[in-house]
């Protein structure tokens, strides 16, 4: 009786230590009753924003870019495609520093955090007016990417960059293999960092009405995290094995003890 009270109260505080480990690689997760912020209104972002640690690349021309004109109506198809390849890779970068300013030559430091591309050009346009005559200006965002975690046993991570201005999330998700059998379209979380903080929302994919959520934009910096589907009894079954080999020596162990 006394072997088996032991074996039992072994048994358990093994098994306890050993169910801390199940699903212990899943990430951000929400206590209980947690309040997810309203996805509707980020909807209606259908253009990348430029955020802080973005780096961009900045191009000025004068006369409304007629020089960029002047050079492919005077170039054969080849040159042209080489210049188009060259001006897509000219430009200065400048970074979104941590107080959101950019230090541009001539007219200094400016903020341009939350603002489009397009916005960011008319502004700089009327900013360099005052130097250049109808200064052309070319924004670019060269640094735009999101993180995925996929949450399953495997630990998959990738970091996807936003190769265009307006990647979807579906996109985002295509790029990096799709949602696999191990992970859950259900709940799909989206970190955003913003001015005001950060804002989380969960996102599931699983029926038609979640098309447009997955429709929705991507801004730089974004955490995707897709959780993995239940992997519990896997869990216990490993935990089992590793608690029943230690039980079995235990037992022989203490078998021989009392026969001697």
């Amino acid at each position: 009786m006394k072997l088996f009270q032991i074996t039992l109260l072994m048994f358990a505080t093994i098994l306890i230590l050993d169910s801390c480990t199940i699903n212990s690689n899943r990430m951000l997760k929400a206590p209980k009753g947690f309040v997810y912020d309203n996805i509707e209104t980020e909807l209606n972002e259908i253009e990348y924003k430029i955020n802080v640690n973005d780096q961009l690349t900045f191009q000025l021309y004068t006369r409304n870019g007629s020089q960029l004109v002047d050079m492919y109506t005077q170039a054969s198809k080849e040159e042209n495609i080489m210049r188009l390849m060259q001006f897509q890779n000219v430009g200065s970068l400048y970074l979104v520093r941590e107080d959101s300013l950019i230090e541009f030559p001539i007219i200094g430091n400016h903020n341009l955090v939350g603002k489009t591309i397009r916005k960011g050009e008319i502004y700089l346009k009327k900013l360099y007016s005052k130097f250049y005559v109808d200064p052309f200006i070319v924004l670019g965002v060269n640094t735009k990417r999101v993180f995925l975690f996929k949450g399953n046993t495997n630990g998959e991570a990738s970091v996807v960059p936003l190769t265009y201005n307006n990647m979807t999330l579906f996109e985002v998700i295509a790029s990096a293999g799709g949602i696999g059998q191990k992970n859950s379209s259900k709940k799909i979380k989206v970190v955003r960092k913003t001015s005001e903080g950060n804002k989380i929302f969960n996102v599931n994919l699983s029926t038609i009405e979640g098309i447009k959520y997955g429709n929705m934009i991507m801004q730089s910096h974004d955490v995707i995290y897709i959780k993995p589907n239940l992997n519990i009894d896997l869990g216990i079954f490993q935990g089992f094995q590793s608690v029943f080999s230690i039980l079995s020596t235990i037992s022989i162990l203490l078998l021989t003890l009392n026969q001697n």
